[in-house]
């Protein structure tokens, strides 16, 4: 099967055990060689996996880097249905802080920020944030259902205030994101955008 061939998708997705054969390869190729220098040949020699295998559940090489993707925020997306908004914060804040507090979560975040590439890798790269985006804005959209956000608050600048100063500290420094940063970043966001 050739790159361009469409993905497999009879099947329902991919299966349990071929996912969890391929994801931690993908992780550690992003982590080593970022999202430029990602190949799905590379990956299949260095990890023993068969490309022919990757190409017919995935198609190419952008729908592996989101797929991986995605799967990474199911670990900062749980429980941020709090049903408040200085709840929601917090739990969003916490989950992201304790993803990117790990060697994986750091590495993969750099590696899907870092560098220029062609027009393929800055596709692949919105694909994620639009993602991002998303599971941040279903929090900010309830608050403003249960009429908690000030008027005149932008969802994208209400996400941002909230991942934007964790991700940046993420990216230039390695040192653990500590409790008392994450607390003051809670209390900056909920202060900037919650109705008074």
């Amino acid at each position: 099967m050739s790159p361009d061939q469409a993905p497999d998708e009879s099947s329902g997705g991919v299966p349990p055990d071929i996912r969890a054969q391929v994801m931690p390869a993908v992780l550690d190729e992003l982590a080593r060689w970022g999202v430029e220098r990602f190949s799905v040949e590379a990956l299949a020699e260095r990890h023993r996996l068969d490309a022919a295998m990757i190409y017919r559940h995935w198609g190419d090489r952008q729908r592996l880097i989101v797929d991986a993707a995605l799967a990474d925020l199911e670990a900062w997306d749980v429980q941020t249905d709090t049903g408040s908004l200085r709840g929601d914060l917090e739990s969003l804040a916490r989950n992201v802080t304790a993803r990117i507090n790990t060697e994986i979560g750091r590495t993969f975040l750099r590696a899907l920020v870092m560098g220029h590439g062609g027009r393929h890798d800055e596709e692949t790269r919105m694909m994620f944030w639009r993602a991002r985006f998303a599971v941040a804005r279903r929090l900010i959209d309830r608050a403003k259902e249960r009429g908690e956000v000030r008027d005149g608050v932008s969802t994208l600048a209400a996400v941002q205030i909230v991942l934007a100063p964790i991700n940046i500290r993420a990216l230039y420094s390695d040192a653990t994101i500590d409790d008392e940063y994450c607390t003051a970043v809670i209390d900056m966001a909920y202060h900037a955008i919650a109705r008074k």
